[in-house]
């Protein structure tokens, strides 16, 4: 990448600049339409002036209730290019988790898909657009949709003015761009502000890590309210001028069909992922090597995958990174005599120095000692949304973001991951937040307290139990408990297990001994 040419670049210049040096390169596709950098630039231009009609300004909010598809890096783009904060909504989520967002990030437009796997989401939209009166207008992308207005239209109706013109000219290259919630102990999710500046940054890193010829070709099946599906994939391909293909969700045998036919270079993907495709009849490790690249993230590969990667011929790699550190901060990739490195560890601080493991009191952790993961704060988010005094505790006084994981740094400068200070845990990839489920469960009338931890799983590196005290004479059963969650969670978070119990082990203060607990189940299911 030309680190002088690009770095004050904008996202809305990024394309600008594509478009004119690529015009006709395939830029962004799903299963619905296929633009080329030419074609996006101008559907980005009429969506910025539409948006800018509607009245939306620099700092609003703009929110696409989607599964990944065009319109939603359209809708993306064209609110960078004005300043405003784009935010994805899962289609996953239940109408209580969509209220919560829209209530806290207050989107003035908010964008809709009519159905999916049969569910219909206008209701629900009316519902949201019912309940928040700054929601200025509601726009479906499908023509069948009853919303207020159809994207299709509606994109056709912003003129260019010479206030258009100064609001595109006058956005600084600093402002934040995207809003992705993530939940925390509290169990009420945070909305993370992550500027253009640093997204763009960690994607010039990404580039040059990950280098693809010509330009890189990219399948993302990762939803639009993530950092990967939003960052790590898209805005990945993008910096690097190529070529997005969109998928509503992930397939396996879309994946092998895509590597057999050379239709991807590279392939970012979850190890969850990874170990779906290698269980496929389809799949053979030999089309690893159409490749350029294989990158994995989020959890650790199993030693038996990692062995099949070192015997293939592309270029293999790893990262470490989270939303709050607007992307990746740490790689690894393959050499002759490294694999043990890529089983053990997150790999090493990219830039070097951006990257320490601290002790509680503040003292820097010598080599093989436990400490948490902190990361240099210029290039990490802009903050939480409308919450200052946790963006100040999760900054530390000299400058640096506290991640709350905890790891060991070795002598070779790579950094072993040890585990999270929270009670969080990833299931295939995702962030699942313990509290927010306990939260939904102790909602029901029959349960008097409910405890979720994280289990190992082979499959999904961790799922969660969840253990319940039913209140007295209550009949209970797994069935129930699932259905309840489905109701009221995106499916991802819905425990695995179900634990009817008259009691749970219990520490002096009152809360859930959940140490013991985990210790317990591990060793009972052992």
């Amino acid at each position: 990448m030309e680190k002088c040419r690009f770095e004050n670049f904008r996202v809305g210049d990024y394309l600008d600049d594509h478009a004119e040096n690529y015009p006709d390169r395939p830029a962004v596709r799903d299963s619905r339409a296929a633009l080329s950098y030419a074609e996006l630039k101008e559907a980005v231009d009429n969506t910025a002036r539409a948006m800018h009609a509607a009245g939306v300004k620099t700092g609003d909010r703009v929110a696409m209730l989607a599964p990944p598809r065009v319109e939603a890096l359209i809708t993306f783009f064209a609110a960078a290019k004005l300043g405003v904060i784009w935010l994805g909504l899962n289609p996953k989520y239940q109408l209580n988790e969509l209220d919560y967002i829209v209530s806290d990030a207050k989107p003035s437009l908010l964008f809709s898909i009519d159905t999916l796997d049969g569910r219909n989401y206008r209701n629900e939209v009316a519902t949201l657009r019912e309940n928040h009166p700054g929601i200025r207008l509601s726009i479906g992308l499908d023509a069948a949709g009853s919303y207020e207005a159809d994207f299709q239209e509606w994109i056709k109706s912003g003129p260019v003015t010479e206030d258009l013109v100064k609001s595109l000219a006058a956005v600084p290259l600093n402002t934040p761009a995207l809003l992705v919630y993530t939940s925390g102990s509290s169990g009420k999710p945070k909305g993370v502000m992550l500027g253009q500046r640093e997204l763009l940054k960690r994607s010039r890193t990404q580039n040059n890590e990950f280098p693809v010829k010509p330009y890189p070709r990219v399948l993302n099946p990762l939803p639009i309210n993530h950092i990967g599906g939003m960052h790590f994939l898209s805005l990945y391909t993008f910096v690097g001028a190529g070529t997005i293909t969109l998928a509503e969700k992930f397939q396996p045998d879309e994946f092998i069909s895509a590597m057999a036919l050379n239709s991807v270079n590279i392939v970012f993907i979850l190890p969850t992922m990874f170990q779906m495709i290698a269980n496929r009849p389809a799949y053979s490790p030999d089309i690893l090597n159409n490749l350029q690249w294989f990158v994995f993230s989020g959890a650790a590969m199993p030693s038996e995958f990692v062995d099949q990667l070192f015997a293939v011929e592309c270029g293999v790699g790893l990262t470490y990174g989270m939303t709050e550190t607007c992307g990746s901060v740490t790689y690894e990739k393959k050499t002759g005599s490294n694999q043990e490195v890529l089983c053990n560890t997150i790999g090493h601080s990219t830039p070097s120095g951006e990257v320490r493991v601290m002790h509680s009191d503040e003292r820097e952790c010598a080599p093989g000692e436990s400490g948490e993961i902190q990361v240099r704060a210029k290039y990490c988010m802009r903050g939480y949304f409308n919450r200052p005094e946790a963006t100040k505790e999760t900054y530390t006084e000299d400058g640096w973001l506290k991640t709350g994981d905890i790891a060991r740094m070795r002598e070779d400068g790579n950094i072993e991951f040890v585990g999270r200070m929270s009670e969080m845990f990833k299931s295939g990839g995702y962030n699942v937040y313990p509290r927010e489920i306990e939260l939904a469960l102790e909602e029901h009338p029959d349960i008097q307290l409910a405890a979720v931890i994280g289990i190992p799983d082979r499959l999904y590196a961790e799922v969660g139990w969840a253990f319940v005290i039913p209140r007295s004479g209550a009949e209970m059963d797994k069935d129930m408990m699932k259905a309840w969650c489905a109701e009221r969670l995106a499916n991802y978070k819905i425990p695995k297990q179900f634990v009817f119990s008259a009691e749970l082990p219990m520490l002096p203060i009152g809360k859930v001994d959940k140490t013991r607990l985990k210790r317990e189940t591990i060793s009972a299911i052992s």
